[in-house]
């Protein structure tokens, strides 16, 4: 999976936590699933960032590794 399909997939939790949310009757159940959708978008926002990361830090090691061969 790549990060554009996580991306998506987080952001279509997030929005069927929504959807929950509003349907919910007890708040408790209101705000746990108000909650969770904003989680899940808040990691979805955050996912092509931190996979920049990752790749800056992989060519870092790899350098590296060629500096001491």
């Amino acid at each position: 999976m790549d990060e554009e399909q996580l991306a998506d997939m987080h952001k279509f939790l997030a929005d069927y936590h929504r959807q929950l949310a509003k349907e919910a009757v007890l708040d408790v159940v209101q705000q746990y699933h108000a909650d969770l959708a904003q989680r899940l978008a808040d990691e979805a926002a955050l996912i092509p960032r931190r996979s920049a990361i990752a790749q800056r830090l992989r060519e870092g090691e790899q350098r590296k590794r060629q500096e001491m061969e």
